[in-house]
């Protein structure tokens, strides 16, 4: 037991021994490139944030009943944001203005930014609460006069108008209230922008990868060893507050994912600073049981999911996220080149925000660390990946930063050829993830769509020509 205890330390110390070399400079891919905002040769033309979602509710084997979680602390919801994961990005937001405060509008324009989000509340709220911090000092624009009379005379009668009146007047011009800022957040879709790859439910084709990741021998002797050291480790404490017999139960932690669910509901319990006295008086050391639960998710992740070495299905999950940074950026450098870099729209918005999950962040943590030798860390709540496309005397370039700490800077056209090489097409993407048959029922519905316009169209030709017919031969009669 104590060999394999110190092996396992020792895979710890090795893990984690990336982390230590991150460099206090940018990793320069090219010689003599230095990108500082602070130098007036250069200049910021995009930035692509994908962050993910603030800290949530256990959303693992929560009762439905008592809405207590996994180890018996109480909630109201399953996988939601709590007010912690809330104020996190809030902050997030006002840090991300501050970094770009030159460079975004003080107030939202949707020709400026864009905002992406996964289908789940807790990252469409991370978006929702980011923008609030970005934009706190949101002034509206003021309406005209003629505005305001129109909406407080044209859409409320007497009776609305007698419980808003005080409002009316306070308001006076402005639109909403001060302090309330209104901003798009999008959706994507399985068709259009396929950022969740990773789920089987979007793309099935991901299965044979992660089967390969979970087969694999280098992967299942991690798995093993982190699972030992937790028994032997927390083990006691772990059946003591979980309420189970270990003589009964010997194999509890090993099976169904019971110690990942364990850890992933601690997680949001301890994070989300819940009062946990069940376990507090087993004495296990709390803090420690947090940091290896960290761990052990990010074992799970990064490697049961992803493969020791990565698998392909790495590459699968990140090809449309690279592919639409690439797009965008593509656009703001064809307008630059034009000498119209200040020309901003829907379709060329400056700043795109990406709403995601630990498994994409994850995703694109192993493939620069597979590509680029760039370290990682643990994606936390609320833990940020920015790619910023600059602009100086010798060309475009690219710096990536990880939560704002600069991590390396790229040339844009030797960073987006190395990475097309690598990531899959569109085609492949659709046949493997079944999304081709989804195109097809479209294209079928458009097609559909459109013989029943050209039918209603030659319809209308015929009774146009039978009405002109008609007119032609009764003019004829008259003058006979």
């Amino acid at each position: 037991m104590i060999i394999n205890e110190i092996k396992y330390i020792f895979f710890i110390i090795l893990f984690f021994s990336h982390l230590l070399s991150v460099k206090s400079k940018i990793t320069l891919i090219n010689d003599n490139i230095e990108i500082e905002s602070t130098n007036e040769n250069n200049k910021l033309l995009f930035v692509w944030e994908h962050f993910r979602h603030g800290a949530r509710d256990p959303y693992t084997k929560v009762n439905k009943k008592t809405w207590k979680d996994f180890i018996g602390v109480q909630w109201k919801s399953e996988g939601e944001l709590n007010a912690i994961g809330l104020r996190s990005h809030y902050l997030l937001g006002i840090a991300t203005k501050k970094r770009y405060n030159n460079f975004l509008s003080k107030s939202f324009d949707i020709n400026e930014m864009f905002i992406i989000s996964t289908e789940r509340n807790r990252t469409i709220m991370s978006a929702m609460a980011n923008l609030q911090g970005i934009y706190k000092n949101y002034t509206t624009p003021n309406l005209t006069e003629r505005q305001v009379n129109i909406t407080n005379n044209n859409f409320f009668n007497k009776t609305y108008k007698d419980k808003i009146k005080d409002k009316l007047e306070e308001m006076e011009k402005s639109y909403v209230e001060k302090g309330i800022n209104i901003m798009p957040v999008h959706l994507f879709s399985k068709v259009g922008l396929q950022f969740k790859l990773n789920d089987q439910s979007y793309c099935p084709g991901i299965t044979k990868y992660k089967e390969e990741a979970a087969n694999q021998e280098e992967v299942k002797k991690i798995i093993y060893d982190i699972q030992q050291y937790t028994n032997k480790t927390y083990g006691k404490f772990i059946y003591e507050f979980m309420n189970i017999s270990s003589s009964k139960n010997p194999n509890y932690l090993f099976e169904n994912n019971n110690l990942y669910y364990i850890c992933d509901t601690y997680i949001a319990d301890y994070f989300s600073g819940r009062d946990m006295p069940h376990i507090s008086k087993t004495k296990i050391n709390m803090e420690e049981f947090y940091h290896h639960c960290l761990n052990y998710s990010l074992i799970d992740i990064y490697y049961g999911e992803y493969g020791q070495p990565p698998t392909k299905g790495v590459d699968l999950i990140v090809s449309p996220i690279f592919r639409t940074i690439f797009n965008y950026m593509d656009r703001r450098i064809i307008l630059d080149k034009n000498n119209n870099p200040d020309k901003l729209d829907p379709s060329s918005p400056r700043f795109v925000i990406y709403s995601g999950h630990d498994s994409t962040i994850a995703a694109v943590d192993i493939f620069l660390k597979k590509e680029f030798n760039i370290s990682y860390d643990n994606p936390e709540y609320t833990t940020s990946q920015l790619f910023e496309l600059w602009k100086n005397d010798t060309g475009y370039f690219v710096a990536y930063l990880y939560n704002q700490e600069e991590k390396a800077v790229f040339n844009f056209d030797a960073f987006k050829e190395k990475i097309n090489k690598i990531i899959f097409s569109e085609n492949e993407i659709y046949k493997l993830c079944g999304i081709e048959s989804e195109i097809k029922n479209i294209k079928l519905v458009e097609k559909e769509s459109l013989s029943e316009k050209a039918f209603i169209i030659v319809i209308g030709m015929v009774i146009i020509s039978s009405s002109l017919l008609i007119s032609v031969c009764v003019l004829k009669r008259k003058k006979m």
